[in-house]
């Protein structure tokens, strides 16, 4: 008989299938964004075939990550949701107020939704932080 997984066998389970899950994701966003200028001379049919495939592994890295919600406990699970409404708040917020500057003539340049990506993943990972310290 096969002996069931411990706690923190099948956590680390669940850390390594949201990494592949991620890593799958960056990689087909890069292929997607510089595949056009590298690889296939901007043949617009090969590009939506990399969008769609982002796309889907989007959907899976998603689902990864709302199973690995599921997975940790109550307290991590309470910071991580705590972190994500934050980080969501900011991104939103910053980008709604820079888009509207840009509009109005307030800043020289279209704001890149690029720096709001690592706005929000910076204030995440700042927001876990902070909660992990203040439930220690």
């Amino acid at each position: 008989m096969r002996a069931q997984p411990t706690v923190d066998q099948r956590a680390l389970s669940d850390v390594g299938r949201l990494a592949a899950w991620t890593f799958a994701w960056v990689a087909t966003l890069a292929l997607a964004r510089f595949g056009p200028i590298h690889l296939w001379d901007h043949d617009p049919v090969i590009g939506w075939i990399a969008i769609a495939v982002n796309l889907v592994v989007g959907v899976g890295w998603i689902i990864a990550h709302a199973r690995y919600l599921r997975g940790v406990d109550d307290l991590q699970r309470k910071i991580m949701l705590d972190a994500i409404a934050v980080a969501l708040g900011v991104g939103l917020v910053a980008g709604f107020a820079a888009a509207a500057a840009s509009n109005v003539g307030l800043i020289a340049f279209d704001p890149d939704i690029a720096v709001f990506t690592a706005l929000m993943a910076a204030v995440y990972i700042i927001a876990v932080a902070v909660g992990t310290l203040r439930y220690r």
